[in-house]
Order: structure tokens, then C-alpha cells, then sequence
């Protein structure tokens, strides 16, 4: 005699599923309203607090997002950026077919002196050098998705905001002064957005973000950009990738190159 233990997932599960299904065919296409709690109710035969509970796991996962209150709608596909590649976002953006845009919040000269220590020491700069500081809020076809603020040293690239800096600076430093980044150290945080960044941005107060704070290198190890990056968590998924394979051989390496870097960060 046999028994069938497998036990059915709750039935707000089922539906959830039912509508992830809907939104990856394309029958529920980004940015269209789906059904309301009761006529999700009508369709599956639920209550509407089923239902509300399907939309729920749903806003959760980032494919529905709520709008005007109660309101839910398919979310538009999240960009994907690659942390490992030395390509800015720009060229990202444009590569994954995606409009990229750049709105100049503040473009100014400092000393040194007027800088955190930590800038100047990242940078190479000694108490004569300036450095330019560029703010920039960042947009992928036209949506606000991250928040730029950047140190470049101005003895490597003089008159540099005489440039368009709405553009790729990535792109002006590579063809206006021979600049490519070739590598950089980078120290990831997640944190909630703040009320003064939450207004420039034009999205709510406490938005899930992954800061970034970055130096980036020539390929001569020269640095040449002190940067505090806010990304939204809910618009982008980030990637990396390894520069080998871990297995048998390399494991013991690899476990004592995380046993430094852990009791570094400590």
C-alpha cells in the first residue's frame, strides 16, 4: 500500500506562480496593470486576501510594483552591471541596448586642503593639488537608476569641465587625455537611500541601494578617480565575475586570500 505525501503549496503560492509565469511569457507585459484583488479573486476562485497575498510575494520578488496605493503593475526588467568590468555604466547601458543619460548636479575645482583625507590619500595628492568634484544623477532611458559623486585630480586632466560631462567621463578620458581604466579596488555597502538623494532622484525615501565606493586605476596603477556610487537595488541586478576557477588545487589559496581580506575589513 502506498501513500502520496506530496503536499500542494498554499493556494496564494499557486496563483503567484501562475502570474510569474504570465509576467516571463510576455502575456503580462512590463509595465501593464494586472487584475485587481477581486478579479483575481473571480478568475482562481479565491478570496481577495488570497489574492492580495499572491500580489504580495510578487511586489517582494520585484515583478509587480505598487503604484497610487494599492494599484500594482509588472515591473520593467532590472538593468544588469557588471561590477568586475572596467567599462562605466554608460557603455554598459549602451551595450545592453538601453539609453544611458547623466544630468550634472554639481561640477566644481577643490584644494586639496578643502577634501577628506581619504581622497587626497587615494588619489596621490599632496596639500597643493586640486581636484575636480562632479556629482552627477544617472538615467537609463530617461529613469533616474544611481547617483555619481566623483574626485578626478586635475593635473591629470586639465580643464576637464570645460567638457560635457552629461556624457560618458569615461569616454572624454580616454579621448581627450589617453585615460583607460584597467582596474579598481571597490567597497560595496548596502544601505537605504536618504531623504536629500531620495528628492534629486525623484523616488521614495528609504529605496533599497548598494553604495559603492571606488578608486580606479590606469593601467599603469595610477589613480585617478575617488567615487561614491548609489545604485537602486530595485532597478538594477549587479554581477561579477572570477578570474578563475576555485577547485581542489587553488582552494587553500583562495580560502587564505578570504581569511586576510576578512580580518582586514574586521
Amino acid at each position: 500500500m502506498s501513500t502520496d505525501t506530496t503536499v500542494s503549496p498554499p493556494r496564494y503560492r499557486q496563483v503567484a506562480e501562475q502570474l510569474a509565469k504570465e509576467i516571463a511569457e510576455g502575456t503580462l507585459p512590463a509595465a501593464s496593470r494586472i487584475a485587481s484583488e477581486r478579479e483575481l479573486a473571480e478568475r482562481f476562485g479565491i478570496s481577495r486576501m488570497t489574492a492580495r497575498a499572491a500580489i504580495n510575494i510578487l511586489v517582494r520578488r520585484g515583478l509587480l510594483t505598487r503604484r497610487s496605493g494599492a494599484r500594482a503593475y509588472v515591473a520593467r526588467p532590472k538593468i544588469r552591471f557588471d561590477l568586475s568590468s572596467p567599462s562605466g555604466l554608460y557603455r554598459q547601458l549602451e551595450q545592453a541596448g538601453i539609453q544611458p543619460g547623466a544630468r550634472v548636479i554639481l561640477a566644481e575645482k577643490l584644494p586639496c586642503e578643502a577634501l577628506e583625507p581619504k581622497i587626497c590619500a587615494a588619489l596621490h595628492l599632496k596639500d597643493a593639488d586640486e581636484a575636480y568634484h562632479i556629482v552627477r544623477l544617472r538615467t537609463a532611458d530617461g529613469e533616474p537608476i544611481a547617483l555619481e559623486d566623483s574626485y578626478f585630480p586635475v593635473h591629470l586632466f586639465p580643464d576637464l569641465l570645460d567638457f560635457r560631462l552629461a556624457e560618458s567621463i569615461y569616454g572624454i578620458l580616454k579621448k581627450y587625455f589617453g585615460v583607460t581604466p584597467a582596474k579598481a579596488m571597490q567597497e560595496l555597502e548596502i544601505s537605504l537611500l536618504d531623504a536629500e538623494w531620495a528628492q534629486i532622484m525623484g523616488v521614495p525615501v528609504d529605496l533599497p541601494t548598494l553604495e559603492i565606493r571606488r578608486v580606479a586605476f590606469t593601467d599603469q596603477g595610477v589613480p585617478f578617480e575617488f567615487a561614491h556610487d548609489i545604485y537602486r537595488g530595485d532597478r538594477i541586478i549587479f554581477t561579477a565575475r572570477t578570474a578563475a576557477s576555485l577547485n581542489a588545487e587553488n582552494a587553500p589559496q583562495w580560502q587564505q586570500a578570504l581569511d586576510r581580506l576578512q580580518n582586514g575589513l574586521a
